[in-house]
């Protein structure tokens, strides 16, 4: 298996497999640094596997949770539901993700954009 890097101006993120039905990686963000505000087409599943990153989940009313997760924390984000994947401390965050359904054209979207 060929697992793909990309850098980001946030950090780093892998590729260990992509296609219509499933995508899996890591997203490691360096201290003080967030993503941009996004969504998926489908549900996206989190698991902390080092430092914190805090989840900044947008509400239908407009609020915003944070949801602060730890290593060995994980969370389920719907379908659709704006997040901002965040890593408020001085410590790096890595962050197994996995996207239930068709997500090509974002990863799609990473290899073109970033370095590897």
């Amino acid at each position: 298996m060929n697992f793909e890097n990309y850098s980001i101006p946030q950090g780093e993120i892998m590729i260990a497999f992509s296609d219509e039905n499933l995508s899996v990686g890591t997203l490691e963000l360096n201290p003080g640094q967030e993503l941009v505000k996004h969504n998926r087409p489908c549900l996206e599943s989190l698991f902390q596997i080092e430092g914190t990153c805090v989840m900044k989940m947008f509400e239908d009313d407009g609020s915003v949770t944070d949801v602060i997760m730890n290593k060995g924390d994980s969370i389920d984000i719907p379908a659709g539901k704006f997040h901002i994947h965040s890593n408020p401390t001085d410590k790096p965050s890595i962050t197994f993700w996995k996207a239930n359904g068709d997500i090509r054209d974002i990863i799609n979207t990473i290899r073109e954009s970033s370095k590897r």
